[in-house]
């Protein structure tokens, strides 16, 4: 019984042993996955997935990190007029894609420190479609909010391995870029004074012109990423 007692105490001790010297570290091919998660948030974005962010890794030092993100939101409010069809549909679509280099320079036990650098393009655009009743026909606009956006990111960042496979990160960086704006824009047709007149399908009226602005800022992601490493 002592020397039963003996074997299980040293396989104990040996298991343990080699959970303590397991490497957490990431490896040549590995593969991660992300989402933003937020533990203080209290308007139910606890979870947050804006764009499929990942990573590999061509080495344990050296990695390509990558994000597509895309998202359409569609609201239409109808008016309560009971001789005619009035109502107004906002439409929000966006597209983003980003692509960066990361240097993973110090790792110990659970700790992994990374820095690097990346580009990232944004494409946002708010669309308005109302149908104005009998008199006129559906206008559609283009918001002056609608914008395209192109950055270059420096950042640097730290993950902490929970579990081998599973780790939470912080990031943060300085990003420079231009934004531009196409402007707002009016497209539709119009009844041209009664219904024998006919249609005016050739309205089109610009509200405001384009511009650009310049984009310089340092960032902080507003989550925690939650990754796992395959």
């Amino acid at each position: 019984m002592k020397k039963i007692l003996t074997m299980a105490i040293v396989a104990l001790a040996m298991a343990f042993g080699a959970k303590a010297q397991e490497s957490y570290a990431p490896e040549k091919g590995d593969f991660a996955v992300e989402i933003q998660v937020n533990p203080f948030s209290n308007n139910f974005t606890t979870f947050k997935l804006d764009a499929l962010q990942g990573r590999y890794f061509f080495n344990s030092k050296d990695a390509l990190s990558f994000g597509v993100g895309f998202g359409i939101d569609s609201k239409k409010d109808n008016d309560d007029s009971p001789q005619e069809d009035l109502w107004t549909k906002t439409t929000n679509s966006n597209l983003s894609i980003n692509l960066g280099y990361e240097k993973h320079f110090f790792n110990y036990k659970r700790v992994d420190l990374y820095a690097g650098a990346g580009l990232g393009f944004k494409l946002n655009r708010i669309k308005e479609t109302q149908n104005l009743g009998n008199d006129r026909k559906t206008i559609t606009s283009n918001s002056g909010d609608s914008y395209n956006e192109l950055v270059a990111k420096a950042f640097t960042g730290i993950d902490f391995y929970v579990y081998k496979g599973l780790y939470v990160g912080a990031e943060f960086g300085v990003k420079i870029g231009v934004k531009y704006f196409p402007g707002q824009t009016v497209k539709g047709g119009y009844h041209n004074g009664g219904w024998q007149s006919g249609w005016d399908n050739n309205y089109e009226v610009s509200k405001a012109p384009s511009s650009t602005s310049f984009v310089l800022a340092t960032y902080a992601e507003p989550s925690l990423r939650l990754g796992w490493k395959f």
